[in-house]
């Protein structure tokens, strides 16, 4: 059978458009972070990170664990406030290792990171024992987790500080969550962004809804401005490509560098209105369906297998982790086609082995299958399709 593996134009991302306030009433509702009292919208994830460790008003000495398995952002912002680094290993479900931590964690730890990795929730009731044990500050990261519930409890419930990101659940292109459970330190109001940033996202996110086909009822309205942004600069915007990533990670790079300035400052407009009214059935029911048809499609392949086959019921995931036993190529010919994959090999350097750690092998065998509720079902099934060749080749 022929397998056309023509680059498609996938979105990586939830697009912004109308569409987006669909209402899809058979979907399962699920705890969502937003309606947490007290939760404050931040301009990005890291910056809820930076914005949460401030207010616990570490002292320069006190260490922050984060597992080994992790996006540099997730490190970054400790390091930009000055306090002590440290990584801990992490179980085959993503849990931290609790004996390790029993037996080495540093005496100075203050604050344990903890992840619900792919949007799929964790059991964190022992870990949050223990850091009540020994006086541990726990940082619950759901930025792959706005939704759920596991057999602890909803995500959020349990951590110290929680944190999340808009971007990888509604179409904003930028945006986080804080949670803090009485902060040590007063909280300040979030700087607001200026006409022009406001105007430049709402710009941006008309652009992306054209590209991907999803003005709607906007496009009577939304083409005479974007015909203007593409008169002042010049042209048509540019197709997004598919550069591959660079060999080494850099932590200087842009990537992983902290704007402190914009870190206090509170998210667009654009990105607040996207999280806020969007209608969530459809984002939990299409992510469900993605990632359960990837299972079942991937699962008894050579050469790979479904991380967790299984979902969670209760669980709206942010991506479908596949261990693929030689991913080298295999992710570089994804990548340079254009399939919406991503991996986490950019790990913070000075990352110890741990015995019995999952995170490093993880950061290159597991790849990450965006499955988003703006991927068609064409979509999806062209990202299989690709998987299964370059695999087999």
């Amino acid at each position: 059978m022929h397998v056309d593996l023509t680059p498609r134009l996938a979105p990586r991302h939830p697009v912004p458009g109308p569409h987006n306030r669909q209402v899809d009433t058979q979907a399962q509702a699920l705890p969502c972070l937003l309606d947490r009292p007290g939760a404050l919208l931040t301009s990005s994830g890291r910056a809820a990170i930076l914005l949460g460790l401030e207010r616990l008003a570490l002292t320069p000495d006190q260490r922050v664990l984060v597992p080994s398995y992790h996006c540099p952002t997730m490190v970054s912002p400790v390091l930009t406030l000055g306090h002590q680094l440290g990584f801990y290993p992490i179980d085959a479900d993503g849990r931290p290792n609790l004996a390790w931590l029993e037996q080495h964690a540093p005496a100075d730890t203050r604050v344990l990171c903890v992840a619900h990795f792919f949007g799929l929730p964790l059991d964190l009731r022992d870990v949050r024992a223990w850091c009540q044990r020994r006086g541990v500050l726990m940082l619950e990261d759901c930025a792959h987790a706005m939704f759920g519930q596991g057999e602890g409890g909803a995500v959020g419930a349990l951590g110290d500080v929680v944190i999340a990101s808009l971007p990888k659940f509604f179409a904003a292109q930028d945006g986080g969550l804080l949670l803090v459970r009485q902060p040590a330190r007063p909280v300040a109001p979030l700087s607001p962004v200026g006409l022009k940033g406001q105007l430049k996202a709402l710009l941006d996110n008309l652009e992306i809804s054209a590209r991907y086909g999803q003005l709607g009822h906007w496009r009577l309205w939304a083409r005479p401005l974007l015909a203007l942004k593409q008169l002042l600069r010049g042209g048509s915007a540019p197709a997004p490509s598919a550069a591959p990533q660079a060999a080494q990670f850099d932590p200087a790079s842009d990537y992983a560098r902290i704007d402190v300035a914009l870190c206090h400052r509170a998210p667009t407009r654009a990105a607040t209105r996207a999280a806020l009214q969007t209608s969530r059935g459809r984002v939990v029911a299409r992510r469900q369906q993605h990632y359960r048809a990837l299972a079942e499609a991937l699962a008894n392949q050579a050469g790979m297998h479904p991380l967790f086959p299984a979902l969670p019921q209760h669980s709206a995931p942010y991506v479908f982790p596949l261990w693929v036993d030689k991913p080298d190529a295999v992710y570089q010919a994804l990548r340079a086609c254009g399939v919406p994959v991503s991996r986490w090999d950019w790990l913070w350097p000075g990352v110890p082995d741990l015995a019995g750690d999952q995170g490093k092998i993880w950061s290159r065998h597991v790849l990450q299958l965006h499955c988003h509720q703006d991927m068609s079902d064409q979509d999806r099934n062209w990202v299989i399709d690709s998987l299964l060749t370059y695999c087999k080749s």
